[in-house]
């Protein structure tokens, strides 16, 4: 019996460039929505650490007489102790983060984790170890430069509409030219948000509930609880 040679064809020039273009479509398609995916999965991250951290300032109220911390802010408070988180260099520069040793400041007893001062979002959180920075609005009057005490968490007249901390940025307002937060200080008079969440930014309120929005388009209304309020 003689058997007969099997003809092997393979794909034309065509074909295979048919093949490309449909490969080069389908990712096309699917990648953007891996980004999102990522992109997604950061900001509930993100959410995640803002409201434990939030949870930390509800713990020290609740022994410390309805009281927030104090706080260091501007170059004078650099190595200031007894401050809601510790910071051994601060940026002015408008490019870059301060850093920080959040286990030396006083909320960190009542989260024991350094994980959690940090933004999935911030490209620069692991450096500098804090994404956040408290609402320069909570202070007690006057304000001054290097140190402040904070009013009693009760007084605030709209405690789910006020910031107690949020994400700060200290250059630019897009989403590329943005580092972590200089002091951990929003001074509302001087300072931004971050917009890592697609120009959102993630908040956590007086009231304990968090949520990521375009705070820069309510500035006032974030910073104050009232849009027709002042700070100082």
């Amino acid at each position: 019996m003689k058997l007969k040679k099997l003809k092997l064809e393979g794909f034309t020039l065509i074909e295979l460039l048919v093949v490309i273009a449909i490969i080069s479509i389908l990712a096309g398609l699917i990648f953007p929505v891996f980004v999102k995916a990522k992109l997604a999965a950061k900001t509930t991250t993100t959410l995640s650490n803002i409201r434990q951290l939030g949870m930390g300032f509800s713990l020290y109220e609740e022994d410390n007489d309805d009281g927030l911390p104090n706080v260091a802010d501007g170059f004078p408070g650099v190595g200031r102790l007894d401050g809601w988180t510790y910071y051994s260099e601060f940026s002015n520069s408008g490019s870059t983060a301060g850093k920080f040793d959040v286990s030396r400041g006083t909320i960190y007893q009542y989260v024991n984790s350094k994980q959690i001062y940090q933004s999935a979002n911030d490209p620069g959180a692991k450096e500098s170890g804090l994404s956040f920075a408290y609402n320069g609005c909570l202070v007690k009057t006057p304000f001054q430069l290097g140190f402040n005490s904070s009013i009693n968490a009760g007084s605030a007249a709209n405690p789910s509409s006020m910031m107690l901390i949020g994400e700060e940025g200290t250059s630019g307002s897009l989403f590329a030219s943005q580092s972590g937060t200089n002091d951990g200080f929003l001074n509302p008079e001087t300072d931004q948000f971050a917009e890592w969440h697609s120009g959102g930014t993630a908040l956590a309120f007086l009231d304990g509930h968090a949520k990521v929005m375009k705070a820069r388009d309510r500035f006032r209304e974030v910073m104050n609880g009232d849009p027709n309020s002042i700070c100082w």
